[in-house]
């Protein structure tokens, strides 16, 4: 009982705080919404793989040039999303903070996410630029490279037509490095072959050189004059 407290009182694990990208919906956007007050560009710190050390500074860059509030949230999006059976979470943090703008949440690896605009701000095409920058990237272009296209779209003019007729989505990381492979396969194994051919035909010209060689050799020996037998020239008795 007197440890119980003691944690109890001292803020132990019972009444720890979860982490922003691990708890649940609404204290996510509790604790995210905290941090787009004080930066209006969140990025987490559980995806260092996927997300280089500028990525926050690439993005304001990018969102810079919309002229609008923005407000970017990189974070885990597993459960969060108009997809959800609960509120998108784009509005969650707008109810957070209480500001208009645009609103964006994207995940570390930068497919799929979430926009959504609130307030009298600049009419831009936010939806048509979103969905046509996610289908022009692989699912693992990353956050910063998204959020960059989707800006170039927005911008464009030509969002709508861009939705309705991406360009060719490139070839993820993954894809890359496998066919890399199996380019890499393709050219040992004609190296090999071609090493095997060389040393066949090696071998079947000594093989070869050898018999005629020996048959030189053979005819040499047949030509060669030999000692031709003794004639007998003694009378013959009688």
């Amino acid at each position: 009982m007197a440890g119980l407290v003691g944690a109890v009182l001292l803020g132990g694990p019972a009444g720890a705080a979860p982490a922003p990208d691990r708890a649940g919906p609404a204290n996510r956007a509790d604790a995210i919404a905290a941090a787009l007050r004080r930066d209006p560009v969140y990025v987490t710190d559980h995806a260092p793989r996927a997300l280089p050390p500028d990525t926050a500074a690439r993005i304001r860059a990018s969102v810079a040039r919309l002229g609008v509030p923005v407000y970017v949230a990189v974070t885990p999006t597993s459960g969060l999303g108009p997809q959800s059976a609960t509120e998108s979470f784009a509005a969650l943090l707008r109810d957070r903070l209480r500001k208009d703008g645009v609103y964006i949440v994207v995940p570390p690896s930068g497919g799929s996410g979430e926009i959504r605009q609130f307030g009298d701000v600049r009419g831009l095409p936010i939806e048509d630029a979103w969905s046509a920058a996610n289908s022009e990237t692989p699912y693992d272009a990353g956050a910063a490279r998204v959020v960059a296209l989707f800006v170039d779209i927005a911008l464009s003019g030509h969002a709508r037509e861009r939705r309705d007729h991406p360009r060719p989505r490139p070839k993820s990381k993954v894809r890359e490095a496998l066919d890399a492979d199996d380019a890499a396969d393709r050219r040992a194994s004609r190296i090999e072959w071609s090493v095997f051919g060389g040393g066949a035909a090696l071998s079947g010209a000594s093989i070869l050189g050898l018999l005629v060689g020996r048959r030189v050799l053979a005819a040499r020996r047949a030509r060669r004059p030999g000692r031709s037998p003794k004639k007998n020239t003694g009378k013959a008795r009688r």
